[in-house]
């Protein structure tokens, strides 16, 4: 079977005008730079496969392509709970992602979509998507918030992996997937 796109990626990536995108950013925070976004399929187990086809008998196909690049925009500003470094990442037609920001630059945005409907697997599923990464400062340096709520120094690079976790909704919904299955990218960003 040949290989078949899955639009799980597509949960977190979407094109967008820089401009537009900070506007999905808190009003409490700050742009902290437009980043092209790249992701590169890996191998993962379980890797999401077809396994059924539509009448029934066994398939074999891949249901991952690599996206192309996009564009989201960092943002930066305190928490309201405790005054440390949020990040927030905004993507087109997405809520903005947020995740606290170690001195070290390490994040984690995690979101769930539930019941989509549309995929290669015939069937509704459950998608949890996980981000965990670094952000790679311009000069040597640990991250802070400058007083504008900004972070300094600034952010050069991103680093990090993408993983898609993907469960049919409904047990008997007669999903042509194996699931539980995962699709696992590397992601880089480079400012723009």
């Amino acid at each position: 079977m040949g290989r078949l796109v899955f639009a799980l990626a597509l949960l977190f990536l979407a094109t967008g005008c820089p401009e537009s995108l900070s506007a999905s950013c808190p009003t409490s925070s700050s742009t902290a730079g437009n980043f092209t976004l790249n992701l590169v399929l890996q191998p993962s187990s379980p890797q999401c496969k077809v396994i059924l086809g539509l009448d029934g008998g066994p398939a074999d196909g891949d249901v991952a392509a690599t996206p192309t690049a996009q564009t989201a925009t960092l943002c930066s500003g305190p928490d309201p709970g405790d005054a440390g470094p949020i990040v927030y990442l905004a993507v087109q037609n997405r809520a903005a992602r947020q995740s606290p920001l170690a001195p070290d630059g390490n994040f984690t945005f995690t979101t769930t979509s539930t019941n989509v409907g549309g995929t290669v697997c015939g069937c509704p599923v459950d998608i949890t998507e996980t981000i965990t990464g670094f952000l790679v400062p311009a000069t040597p340096g640990s991250f802070q918030l400058a007083p504008d709520g900004g972070l300094t120094p600034s952010v050069g690079t991103i680093s990090g992996t993408l993983v898609d976790v993907l469960a049919r909704n409904a047990p008997d919904s007669g999903c042509l997937c194996n699931d539980p299955c995962n699709l696992t990218y590397t992601l880089t960003g480079t400012r723009q």
